[in-house]
């Protein structure tokens, strides 16, 4: 392996927070007849999904492609009430030349996160969880910065001041030196912590750190008596029908699924389709594909598994001009989340206004090429 691990530390972090310029314009008419005041009749919505725009879109995959360079790309793009689309491009294996199929599991990475922090919320709804609470008040045995001060909402809305564990050297090496086979406990992820000085005062600013998500974690075991993946198939899966998402076990995924690629270890195009992502944990473990992950889109931006009161959290921004609210990346009027680690990026946005879904995944995480294509998506859908 060339490439060293501290250079690594960018890889280590499994988001991919890209936050960009959109615009939607709005207009309404009125008309004014007589002396009287009247409401004008309610003009038909102008489709969004038509010809034109397909094509737009169809030309912004080939653009990504041809810009970024991955291997390949699968989208769903769907307007309700229009239909929906899906997009493929370049091939799932390198060696069978096999193209990207629309029904692959793949690792959704950081869009874990958004999971981990509905369960949470739903937790508070049944009374188990208090986000006034601070950390020593569910994980006392763990000697943690700022403890007594960080709370179950600074941990969500990533305020904490923590840093960021999975930039830890030792825990990369043991990773990158195992070829991502390792597993990691949550408690051996957090454990860099114990060492560790805040980065700010806790509530102060916001820091997009995986150790907040996976301390979340720890605290749903903790409250529930129950492992995480066992909460979230009895309080999010089973009641959304989500049967394609799940908590791996093994390094393997099911099949179909394609294989995931870096260049940033030194080699051209390695596969690193099994290597696990136990140190994602909380943060970033989760399989799934695109037929549950449009579900899953819709669930982030409505909420309809939680109360007023828990949606209200869910999108409140926890640092003004963050864009992050409990768990969620906001992009005007688009919620949902990024992913990214070695070999995957994913992208999972829906804008509960227009009804619309963006959903991107490559096999590869190299210049982002998810990422990219969604901002491509989205221009050509007219944000």
């Amino acid at each position: 392996m060339k490439t060293s691990v501290m250079n690594l530390v960018s890889i280590f972090a499994l988001k991919i927070h890209y936050f960009f310029p959109l615009l939607i314009i709005t207009s309404l008419s009125f008309i004014n007849q007589s002396c009287k005041e009247e409401s004008s009749p309610i003009e038909p919505q102008k489709k969004i999904l038509t010809t034109g725009t397909i094509a737009k879109l169809e030309a912004a995959a080939d653009k990504v492609m041809m810009e970024k360079q991955a291997p390949g790309m699968i989208a769903y793009i769907a307007v309700e009430g229009e239909g929906e689309l899906f997009i493929t491009r370049g091939v799932g294996n390198l060696t069978t030349s096999e193209p990207m199929n629309k029904t692959n599991y793949f690792r959704m990475a950081s869009v874990t996160k958004t999971f981990t922090t509905e369960a949470a919320l739903i937790l508070v709804d049944e009374g188990k969880i208090d986000l006034n609470k601070t950390i020593s008040f569910y994980l006392p045995e763990y000697a943690i910065p700022g403890r007594d001060t960080i709370t179950i909402r600074m941990l969500g809305n990533m305020t904490s001041g923590l840093i960021e564990v999975l930039g830890d050297s030792a825990l990369g090496a043991s990773y990158y030196g195992s070829l991502g086979t390792i597993k990691f406990t949550p408690e051996e992820l957090i454990a860099p912590l114990f060492t560790s000085q805040l980065q700010f005062i806790p509530g102060s600013q916001f820091n997009y750190c995986n150790s907040n998500t996976i301390l979340l974690g720890l605290i749903i075991k903790k409250v529930t008596g129950q492992a995480l993946k066992d909460v979230f198939v009895e309080k999010i899966f089973q009641p959304l029908g989500l049967i394609h998402t799940f908590w791996p076990e093994t390094n393997y995924l099911p099949s179909p699924y394609h294989h995931a690629y870096t260049s940033l270890l030194g080699t051209i195009n390695q596969d690193v389709t099994y290597w696990g992502n136990s140190w994602g944990n909380a943060a970033g473990i989760l399989v799934s594909n695109l037929a549950d992950l449009k579900i899953w889109a819709k669930e982030i931006a409505e909420g309809n598994l939680l109360s007023a009161n828990s949606k209200n959290e869910r999108y409140l921004m926890g640092a003004a001009g963050s864009g992050y609210g409990f768990g969620v990346e906001m992009i005007l009027d688009l919620f949902g989340h990024s992913g990214g680690i070695i070999g995957w990026n994913s992208m999972v946005f829906y804008d509960k206004t227009k009804k619309i879904t963006i959903i991107t995944q490559t096999n590869s995480i190299d210049d982002k090429p998810a990422s990219y294509a969604f901002q491509q998506f989205a221009k050509a859908l007219g944000y």
